[in-house]
């Protein structure tokens, strides 16, 4: 990275990331090819749809991380396609969701949704912004508490990051990371967050089989506050134990000023110095990967 990068003002950073999205919009989207979607109960398989979405085969529980398939957030535009849109999707039984940030809590994804998905779990103080959606059910979940379903165990723990959907709320929305536990075996779905003892603390407490960690939005380096880059991301799977990762919040939606694809670049190089590249998978959107 260069080091005219690592710190700007906040008018320089806005007015940068204001001509790379005027910039973006007239470039096509990028559609990378689709893999089957199959759900089955003997396996734990992902599917990157793109951005923090996620779907999960979690031993024939299927849940659905962050969903968006919008193009604009309203802005800026997307730089690659969502891997499935909702009608290609099974049903879901879970949606799962970090925070309501605008690409993380996507209403005109959610609403497509609604006839695919039952229950949504929210974090606390964040049920109002989905209540009209017509789901059966909402969970809020605050940050260090333990959620019991009939089909897995849901933990969840306070991310390095912030939850108001817009600068001028204060309502005390919660942010969370997430840990899922069932048949003995653990995900880990960070959502958003900067570095901090987060890991050291979900490492302590669970072996993690897959990690689903975010590797982007870094530059300028201020935004490390509340955003992991690919090294931050490697400390992060050493903290947690973990035996797998799949980066996540890359390649989508250009919300910093590094260029789309410098993330997985970095991180596989990595993997190549420390030797862990059987263990990090990079998934393009429409990739999956079954452990």
């Amino acid at each position: 990275m260069r080091l005219s990068l690592l710190y700007q003002s906040v008018p320089t950073y806005h007015l940068k990331v204001l001509w790379n999205g005027l910039t973006g919009a007239v470039r096509p989207i990028v559609k990378h090819p689709k893999q089957p979607i199959v759900i089955s109960d003997q396996e734990v398989t992902t599917w990157m749809i793109g951005h923090a979405s996620v779907l999960i085969n979690f031993f024939g529980v299927t849940i659905l991380t962050d969903p968006i398939f919008v193009n604009w957030l309203p802005f800026p535009r997307r730089v690659t396609a969502p891997g499935y849109v909702a009608a290609e999707l099974p049903n879901i039984d879970y949606i799962l969701i970090s925070h309501a940030h605008l690409d993380h809590l996507s209403r005109k994804s959610l609403r497509q949704l609604s006839g695919k998905a039952k229950k949504i779990i929210v974090p606390k103080n964040c049920a109002d912004l989905v209540a009209d959606l017509k789901f059966e059910q909402i969970l809020e979940i605050d940050w260090e508490a333990e959620l019991k379903l009939p089909e897995f165990n849901l933990y969840s723990f306070k991310a390095n990051h912030w939850g108001e959907r817009y600068p001028w709320q204060r309502r005390g929305r919660v942010y969370n990371s997430y840990s899922l536990q069932k048949n003995g075996h653990s995900i880990f779905f960070c959502g958003d967050s900067g570095y901090s003892e987060l890991f050291k603390r979900v490492g302590s407490r669970f072996k993690t089989d897959l990690a689903l960690l975010p590797i982007g939005a870094y530059s300028p380096g201020n935004l490390r506050k509340v955003h992991m880059d690919p090294f931050d991301a490697m400390q992060a799977f050493e903290d947690l134990g973990a035996n797998y990762m799949v980066p996540i919040h890359w390649g989508n939606f250009r919300l910093s000023l590094e260029s789309p694809d410098e993330p997985p670049k970095i991180l596989e190089r990595l993997a190549e110095i420390t030797k862990s590249q059987d263990y990090i998978y990079v998934l393009k959107n429409g990739e999956s990967i079954t452990l």
